[in-house]
């Protein structure tokens, strides 16, 4: 309500522009799509160069504020303007400015994805693969179906899809919503799983290894750091396999020289 009733008229004294709240709303929203393909390309080992962002960025903001200026819904004050105007060409047009970019985005990440799938194929990683496709392709379809609404406005038709538009876009959206919690407990589950036997294993040779590391200097890799076998110590450092890689290697180059030691001492043990 105060962007209804004090922010817009402000606005809209200052501009002659009505709604700028909302366009800012669904601008915004548009450009959700840059970081929401960022994420599929960044699991999938891709990166787009800040130009590219930045650039894409750009194309929407002008594309979404000069199809709304063409619009009625710059002219006239309401707070629905899904509802309220009428699917001119004008108004479909800055529709599909503010549906376009994740579309395309949602397409060309879903792409990546399930290619990325068709590779891995089992394991965590490909279930939590599964979910963010699933998640993409549900997304693309919501998409799909707000511009078959918009068109069937357009041409007046009252058909069974444009009668249960608005339950049939919540049950997408309930189920994009799953999609992604399920991809997000498997993703976390397996880190968590993977880290915990991490712990397990620094918790459970951290002292040997470090009574190793005093007693035998020459299998250290790394002098610099300092490891202690205490709850906390072990949790922070089971965050990355470096810690437990290194305890492992280390472990296991003092035992090696142990033995040789020995059998150079007692020939028999050789």
């Amino acid at each position: 309500m105060i962007t209804d009733d004090i922010i817009n008229p402000v606005l809209r004294d200052w501009t002659g522009v009505a709604n700028i709240m909302s366009l800012a709303g669904m601008t915004f929203g548009s450009l959700a799509a840059i970081p929401l393909l960022n994420v599929s390309s960044f699991i999938t080992g891709r990166n787009f160069a800040p130009r590219i962002q930045i650039g894409t960025a750009v194309v929407i903001i002008v594309a979404m504020t000069g199809t709304f200026l063409n619009t009625p819904m710059a002219h006239t004050p309401t707070s629905y303007m899904s509802n309220q105007f009428p699917v001119t060409v004008p108004v479909m047009t800055y529709w599909l400015a503010y549906l376009g970019p994740p579309a395309s985005m949602l397409l060309l990440g879903s792409t990546y994805i399930i290619r990325e799938l068709l590779w891995v194929r089992r394991g965590p990683f490909a279930r939590a693969l599964a979910g963010i496709a699933v998640y993409e392709v549900i997304g693309l379809v919501y998409c799909a179906f707000k511009v078959y609404n918009l068109y069937l406005q357009h041409e007046h038709i009252n058909n069974y899809w444009h009668r249960n538009a608005l339950h049939i876009s919540a049950t997408l959206t309930l189920s994009m919503l799953a999609a992604a919690g399920v991809s997000a407990g498997i993703y976390a589950s397996s880190i968590f799983k993977d880290r915990f036997h991490r712990y397990r294993l620094l918790r459970r040779f951290g002292d040997r290894w470090v009574e190793a590391r005093a007693a035998n200097p020459e299998v250290v890799l790394d002098k610099s750091y300092t490891f202690r076998p205490t709850r906390r110590a072990c949790w922070a450092a089971s965050r990355t396999e470096a810690t437990a890689y290194r305890l492992q290697i280390e472990l296991a180059d003092h035992s090696h020289q142990v033995k040789g030691r020995s059998a150079v001492a007692d020939p028999a043990i050789a």
